[in-house]
């Protein structure tokens, strides 16, 4: 658990910056699959560093933190409806990146303060 915490700031940069990447991936018209790969590597980094905030002593979760559960949430949920609703995956998908995207924010605003 030691490595996981001091390694938190990784996982979170390097999530977010693989999850960047596979968006470009896609747009660019590369196969899909390399998005899929990329975004399923990107949700792992960043449940590892949900799982490393979580098991630090003392935590209590800020409004940043239920922004980016509930996007992780909203992720999963709008792999379901991908195949049968497009249009509703789309906006839970599009939605879940917004509120992860105000989570760090929020997140990097409460760390300076």
């Amino acid at each position: 658990m030691k490595t996981i915490q001091k390694h938190r700031k990784l996982f979170l940069y390097s999530g977010l910056s693989i999850l960047a990447v596979s968006f470009i991936v896609k747009w660019t018209g590369a196969p899909l699959y390399y998005f899929h790969i990329l975004l399923c590597t990107a949700i792992v980094l960043k449940m590892l560093f949900l799982i490393a905030v979580v098991s630090i002593k003392g935590f209590k979760p800020g409004l940043w933190f239920y922004f980016i559960l509930a996007g992780v949430a909203m992720i999963l949920i709008s792999m379901l409806f991908k195949t049968a609703f497009p249009i509703l995956y789309k906006i839970l998908f599009y939605g879940a990146i917004a509120l992860k995207t105000a989570g760090l924010i929020l997140m990097i605003l409460h760390k300076k303060n």
